[in-house]
């Protein structure tokens, strides 16, 4: 049995040593100068792709469109914003333009305006609905489908039986599942207002301590060789904090058991990897062999446990899976 992945890609990355894992769906952002002026790419108007996340311009997306059609990779453009009317001029003229190569086989989205004029244009493409879309339930999805949406990206925040519930009541659609390296701990589809109520806040201590750290949304590793966690936020800059029981409420991001538990729908699931500015292909490569051997595995004959501690050399802890956030 095999799996399907997507994930995110940025300026510069080759595209070989994700065909070489089996990876057939990329996922990216597109720009141009006249947006950028507009609307700064550092608020993420246009995409929720951040800063230099993106490609810039038809000659420089035609590079990577062309290599991925070499290696057999399709190719989804992000334009997940919520946009005002100014804005959809550029944005359905971007849509057009990327939507010309052969390798773009749809685009992601969540806005309704945006994809009321998908529907009148009669865009032939795939419709890929973003989280930002708050799929919370299968009525969501059931709305979502007169808008010609063939695939829909189901939130955090939801439980496994949550998931199983949606899914097999739409066994019509695709549904991407995340998987890894997404721990942040806002509400899909409420993250911009969420970090506008952060802001607000004048907190005096460090950014880093524990009431600073339950609203950052960087990057956390466990360090097999401490008990400690790495926090790599956007900037890159690296903090290494002792863990504590607080702590544990922030190792959201992982979602490996879901693979086993959903393989009844394999057939109707893609596993998002996320990515904005980092590229994870050696984490995948990493642990696609757990991956392989958790999915290969029947319901019962397996420990997953043995089998986590097996790859990342150090227990789970059950604090790490999308739905546990709920205990924060």
């Amino acid at each position: 049995m095999s799996f399907n992945f997507t994930i995110g890609i940025k300026p510069n990355t080759n595209l070989s040593n994700f065909s070489k894992l089996g990876v057939k769906k990329i996922y990216c952002g597109y720009l141009e100068k006249m947006a950028i002026k507009k609307w700064p790419e550092s608020f993420c108007t246009l995409n929720r792709r951040g800063e230099s996340a993106s490609f810039y311009g038809k000659r420089n997306f035609s590079k990577i469109a062309k290599q991925a059609e070499n290696l057999g990779i399709s190719i989804y453009v992000t334009f997940n914003g919520l946009y005002t009317p100014e804005q959809y001029s550029w944005i359905m003229h971007a849509i057009n333009t990327v939507s010309s190569f052969q390798a773009v086989k749809g685009i992601i989205v969540n806005d309704i305006g945006l994809l009321l004029r998908l529907k009148t244009n009669k865009y032939t493409k795939e419709i890929v609905l973003s989280t930002g879309g708050t799929t919370f339930n299968s009525s969501t999805v059931s709305f979502y489908k007169q808008f010609n949406v063939t695939r829909i990206v189901l939130d955090r925040q939801l439980k496994l039986n949550e998931l199983k519930d949606i899914i097999a009541a739409h066994t019509d659609l695709k549904f991407e599942i995340f998987l890894m390296f997404g721990n942040c701990l806002f509400i899909d589809g409420f993250c911009s207002l969420m970090h506008s109520l952060e802001n607000r806040k004048k907190n005096k201590h460090n950014f880093f301590n524990i009431s600073g750290l339950l609203s950052n949304c960087g990057f956390i590793h466990k360090l097999q060789s401490e008990n400690k966690y790495q926090i790599i936020q956007k900037t890159g800059k690296k903090h290494t904090i002792k863990y504590n029981k607080q702590m544990r409420n922030l190792s959201t991001g992982c979602n490996l058991c879901a693979l086993q538990e959903l393989k009844c729908f394999s057939n109707n699931i893609i596993y998002k990897i996320v990515s904005r500015g980092n590229i994870f292909i050696n984490e995948l490569d990493i642990i696609k062999p757990f991956l392989t051997e958790l999915l290969e595995l029947g319901k019962n004959e397996y420990n997953k446990n043995i089998l986590f501690k097996k790859i990342f050399q150090y227990d789970c802890n059950f604090y790490g899976c999308y739905a546990s956030k709920k205990i924060i």
